[in-house]
């Protein structure tokens, strides 16, 4: 029964990565009732990591496709997880973010705030394309989706180091300081 379900999961994976549609297109409702089906036997802590795990798995060229798709079917499933899995595929795949963000935005409205500031804040992300991209599912929601972008701090674009790497330098710089005077 295991090979049957192995064979079956391959069988929906390539029908997943056989889109060649622009990254901001609706996938068609085939495309994302396969992710579906996929994603609605996982548990929900381990959607997140399960919709990353598809988008790596899926050819280099079907990406994007297999992210917009998985994203939209994560909101679906479970509309409270759509942000931390559109995080989980960017810190997989961050190529994809925008797609990813972008799609999920497109079906949870409301949210597109929330999800863009998921996906920008992965480092790696452009967080200029991760705005673009959702703007452009939700013009609506424009306002909100910059003005949360820029309260937030998203130091991967930046090149920045997360405030506790300084502290831990700090604290060894300390310490080999510390080592000279006793």
């Amino acid at each position: 029964m295991k090979t049957g379900n192995i064979f079956g999961v391959a069988t929906v994976l390539a029908g997943l990565s056989m889109w060649n549609a622009p990254v901001l297109m609706a996938q068609t409702p085939e495309q994302i009732l396969a992710a579906k089906d996929i994603l609605a036997k996982t548990p929900a802590a381990e959607l997140a990591s399960r919709a990353a795990q598809l988008v790596v798995d899926a050819p280099a060229s079907e990406k994007a496709a297999v992210a917009s798709a998985v994203a939209q079917a994560i909101a679906s499933i479970n509309p409270d997880l759509t942000s931390a899995a559109v995080a989980s595929i960017s810190l997989k795949v961050p190529v994809v973010a925008p797609a990813a963000a972008a799609a999920a935005a497109g079906k949870l409205p409301a949210s597109a705030p929330a999800i863009a500031v998921a996906a920008a804040s992965v480092q790696g992300v452009k967080p200029g394309d991760v705005r673009t991209a959702v703007i452009a599912a939700v013009p609506q929601q424009a306002a909100q989706v910059v003005s949360a972008l820029s309260r937030a701090k998203l130091t991967s674009s930046l090149g920045l180091t997360p405030w506790g790497a300084h502290l831990a330098k700090a604290a060894v710089s300390a310490g080999s300081e510390n080592k000279g005077v006793l």
